[in-house]
């Protein structure tokens, strides 16, 4: 197996994962404290800073090696991808909260787990799509 295999990609991913996800929530829990209320910006601000931070990471260590498109073009790719997400992930954050009743932290939790895993796809077959 390659180094670029898709279970190499998909481990890298993970523990890249772990320190975008470590940023994300970091925000988004400073956000949620100073402001309870605000945990819809809170989710976007998380978002956000853990995507820059993605991005770069799985650039050059996750899908590391021949990229199809230049780097202006992932970048594009992955805002639009970034952009989704967010739209996504703060829907199904405020059914689970306003009209299911859950808990901000574990629902966002909840939500991020699908999110995750649908960006890890579309991002080895779009944003950083081998040569």
């Amino acid at each position: 197996m390659s180094g670029n295999s898709i279970w190499h990609q998909a481990i890298r991913y993970g523990a890249v994962g772990v320190i975008v996800v470590i940023g994300d929530y970091l925000v988004f829990s400073a956000v949620l404290f100073s402001a309870p209320a605000a945990y819809l910006l809170a989710n976007l601000a998380g978002k956000a800073a853990g995507a820059l931070l993605g991005f770069v990471l799985h650039r050059n260590f996750t899908f590391r090696g021949q990229h199809r498109y230049g780097p202006r073009r992932q970048f594009a790719s992955w805002c639009a991808v970034l952009l989704g997400n967010m739209a996504v992930s703060t829907l199904l954050l405020w059914l689970l909260v306003e009209q299911a009743g859950a808990n901000a932290f574990l629902a966002r939790v909840a939500v991020d787990a699908l999110v995750i895993l649908t960006t890890f796809v579309v991002s080895r077959l779009w944003v950083y799509r081998a040569a």
